[in-house]
Order: structure tokens, then C-alpha cells, then sequence
């Protein structure tokens, strides 16, 4: 079973729950009900403000929320868990290895996706908590794809930030993409970084019109691989 830890924001797992299926069903056409892998979300919208939390240093109040509510989820069976939000995977190294072993780390998917993506450059689209907490470059693997993405500006970057926040208020429409694709060309970027879960919800948009730039979005990547993430007996 995949355990989902979502609510940060809401909208964004929500969404990746709704891609999950959808991509099952895109892979193999219309599946029976009974056939689709089982999902437990868990959207808990009261987490504390990720970047808030880590400017502020209260690592050890927001580790022990996380804690708490992963290990909730693979007390009731969840074998893999996808934790959607970029930020909060700064916390995840205090917990213990039985919980870091069980995630499926949006960090490490986006550096797959980096290794395979051919040449950038790709515009990092994160929250200002992941970009001064150096949730990507703190990677042992960053040093390898580096060269292929482009951190911006500290005044591109306060642009994303609020991007990112209104994303969590705000459909996704084409004013909120128009502002994504003009940073990406701004800076002679091909495609963008879904650095930010929000990130999806672009994503979904762009696909549903056949537009928009390549995005290295995780999320996708995970519901696109998930068979082969979960135990194979219970791939769909």
C-alpha cells in the first residue's frame, strides 16, 4: 500500500492521488476498481509552515508532527510513503532509518529525472525554505546534475515563493502558468523544476492543454513508476 502524507498544501496531494489513478488507467485503458493500487492519504493542512519553520530553526517541533504522522501511516500498512511537500524532506533526516526507508524521496526522483533529462538548462521552481535550507545541493548526487539547472536570483526567487503560495490559494489557470513560463524564459530555460509539489497542479494544467514547458515534475514520475516502487505482487 502507498501511504501519501499530504495537506501541504492540499490541493497539490490531492491531485497527485487523482494522477495516480489516472495513469493506471492511461497505462493499461479503463481498469476495474479492484485492479487499482491501494492508496491512504493522510492531508493534514494544520502542518506548520515548512519555511516558517525553518528560518525560525523549530526543526525539532515540526520532526516530531512528521514523525508522528508517518509512522501513523505505516502502522496501518503502509509500505512505501510519499511525503508531498519538497520542503519538509529537509526534516526527514531526524527521523529514524524504518521511516526514511519507506519514503520515496521527491529529492532523489528529481535527480533521476535530472540525470536523464539531457541538457538544461531546468528552472528550480522552490520555496524559499527549500532554497535556504539546500534541500536539492545538500545531495551527495547534486555535484553530478548542477550544471543542468538554474538556481535563481535572489528577486526571481522571492517572484517563486509567491507563485508557489498563491498555488496553494489559487486554481491553476493561465495567469499562474503564464508567470511560471515567462521566469523559465526569462532565465533561457527549456523546462522548470518541480521543486514544490504546487508545482503539480502546473502540471496538470499544461498536459491537460498539450502546452507549457518540459517539467521534471516527481510526482508524475512516482505515479508513472509506482508498479515497480511497490511490492510486485501488488503492482496494478
Amino acid at each position: 500500500m502507498l501511504g501519501i502524507l499530504g495537506g501541504m498544501g492540499p490541493y497539490a496531494s490531492a491531485e497527485f492521488l487523482r494522477t495516480i489513478y489516472e495513469t493506471a488507467d492511461e497505462r493499461h485503458g479503463p481498469s476495474a476498481e479492484q485492479e487499482l493500487p491501494r492508496c491512504l492519504l493522510d492531508s493534514d493542512p494544520a502542518f506548520p509552515d515548512r519555511t516558517e519553520a525553518i528560518l525560525a530553526g523549530r526543526d525539532r517541533e515540526f520532526t516530531a508532527r512528521l514523525r508522528h504522522r508517518l509512522q501513523s501511516l505505516a502502522d496501518q500498512g503502509a509500505t512505501r510513503i510519499v511525503l508531498t511537500c519538497v520542503t519538509a524532506h529537509h526534516f526527514a533526516r531526524w527521523l529514524g532509518p524504518d521511516l526514511r526507508d519507506r519514503l520515496i524521496s521527491l529529492v532523489e526522483v528529481v535527480l533521476d529525472d535530472l540525470e536523464v533529462a539531457g541538457d538544461g538548462p531546468f528552472l528550480m521552481l522552490a520555496t524559499s525554505g527549500t532554497r535556504a535550507a539546500r534541500v536539492f545541493e545538500s545531495n551527495p548526487r547534486w555535484a553530478a546534475v548542477a550544471h543542468r539547472v538554474q538556481l535563481p536570483p535572489a528577486d526571481a526567487q522571492e517572484e517563486i515563493h509567491r507563485l508557489l503560495y498563491r498555488l496553494k490559494r489559487e486554481p491553476a489557470g493561465a495567469e499562474l502558468a503564464g508567470l511560471a513560463e515567462d521566469l523559465a524564459a526569462r532565465f533561457g530555460c527549456r523546462g522548470v523544476i518541480a521543486g514544490c509539489t504546487e508545482v503539480h497542479l502546473l502540471t496538470r494544467w499544461w498536459q491537460a492543454r498539450g502546452a507549457g514547458p518540459l517539467v521534471l515534475d516527481p510526482l508524475r514520475s512516482i505515479a508513472n513508476d509506482l508498479p515497480k516502487l511497490l511490492d510486485p505482487e501488488e503492482a496494478w
